[in-house]
């Protein structure tokens, strides 16, 4: 998982040097740039680059905390720079030498396709022999490539802008624009074609609803910021403790516990107080993950809390908050959770590749509310989670991909 963006144009360098800031929530490891100017570069692009490629880095493979992306690959007289959004489980097996990572793996088998088939017949093989999720960005010789995964779990947005042409993840980094559908690949430059790359499922990632994604962004035709509020309704549903208080744990959860809050006719507290320079904890490399660093509690006075968050993946934070909430002087902590448990690996973008380090998987709910300490703990049961989210990729809550993937193999493959 991370942020891409990218632009073909005569504003492109201004144009993704602006989408930056806008990126930063899907990935702040490091940030990179590429350019093109009578060839491919990296580094930040001169103002009278041609073509300008943006990437915010969240590990899925390689190291962490440094900025592999973009990648610069050359196969014969041909030379391109990529970034891309996902994970390729079996970057091993592209017929490339000595990849580092997934993602230097896909620049060289791209560069190679292309110089081999042509660049609409190259990018439809190499997507044939993709075991997992990628939406790219290019620069080329004949332009900006785009290409949406040919099952839609990684989202690519794209929009004209005067003087060109730019891609991002998200719209709310391009002021707009409209999505690629699943399987889709651009070509903008010396002449703006699309064509099919994939089957053009319908399987976007659950969790860029629930967590990922900016609520401001667009998604499968839906405001995120709506899906969370659906989501947090839904969690109040049956609800059978009383509490005095509602809080979260910032940020990304502020939006579904509002709703939660309002349905139950109890206050929105923000007691938990997060650093806003500390980034998002969970895509933060696990070394640096000190959730007792970034957070704050606010003195309480004995109230019963409920603490809403949005996805309860390891446990670590929630935990951590739990405890500070019982020392700020809560005297009760109900944990509720606005999407199901997470039981299952992620092999296409996110950074949770084996099983072992899942807080649900092979617990019942009894067993996890007493890892994380709460008094009581409640998901989102599934079947509601279904009904708001519609066609998505539940593989994570599941075990069920939108590919078959033998996971046993997957998690020795690519886990860490």
């Amino acid at each position: 998982m991370c942020g891409i963006g990218g632009a073909w144009g005569t504003d492109a360098p201004s144009f993704v040097l602006k989408m930056s800031r806008w990126l930063l929530h899907r990935g702040h490891e490091g940030v990179g740039y590429a350019y093109f100017k009578s060839g491919v570069f990296l580094g930040p692009p001169p103002d009278d680059a041609v073509g300008a490629l943006l990437h915010t880095r969240y590990s899925t493979t390689g190291p962490y905390g440094v900025s592999l992306q973009p990648t610069y690959a050359k196969y014969r007289d041909l030379e391109i720079a990529m970034v891309f959004n996902g994970t390729v489980v079996n970057y091993k097996r592209l017929g490339v030498e000595s990849p580092t990572f997934d993602g230097d793996a896909l620049a060289k088998a791209l560069a190679r396709e292309i110089w081999e088939n042509g660049i609409e017949s190259g990018v439809s093989n190499l997507f044939t022999k993709i075991v997992g999720a990628v939406s790219l960005i290019a620069l080329t010789p004949q332009g900006l490539l785009a290409v949406r995964d040919p099952r839609g779990v990684r989202p690519l947005v794209v929009r004209h802008f005067y003087g060109g042409f730019a891609a991002a993840s998200e719209t709310v980094a391009l002021d707009g624009g409209f999505e690629l559908p699943p399987g889709t690949a651009l070509l903008y430059g010396d002449k703006y074609v699309t064509w099919r790359v994939g089957p053009g499922e319908a399987k976007l990632c659950a969790l860029e609803y629930v967590y990922f994604a900016h609520h401001a962004s667009e998604l499968g035709g839906r405001l995120v910021y709506e899906v969370r509020k659906r989501l947090g309704e839904s969690l109040a549903e049956g609800e059978t403790v009383d509490v005095d208080v509602v809080t979260y744990v910032p940020e990304t959860a502020r939006v579904a516990a509002s709703s939660y809050a309002a349905k139950l006719g109890k206050p929105l507290v923000d007691v938990v107080v997060k650093s806003r320079f500390a980034g998002r904890i969970f895509i933060t490399p696990p070394h640096s993950r000190s959730p007792g660093e970034v957070f704050r509690v606010i003195k309480m006075a004995g109230e019963r809390v409920a603490l809403v968050d949005d996805s309860l993946i390891r446990g670590t934070n929630i935990r951590t908050v739990v405890r500070m909430l019982r020392e700020a002087g809560a005297r009760e902590v109900h944990v509720r959770i606005a999407s199901p448990p997470v039981k299952w690996p992620c092999f296409f973008g996110m950074d949770f590749q084996t099983r072992r380090e899942l807080a649900a998987y092979g617990r019942e709910t009894e067993e996890v509310r007493h890892l994380i300490e709460a008094d009581s703990l409640r998901y989102l049961p599934l079947e509601k989670f279904r009904e708001i989210l519609g066609e998505v990729c539940y593989g994570c809550f599941t075990g069920k991909y939108p590919m078959d993937i033998d996971v046993d193999w997957a998690e020795a493959e690519i886990g860490r």
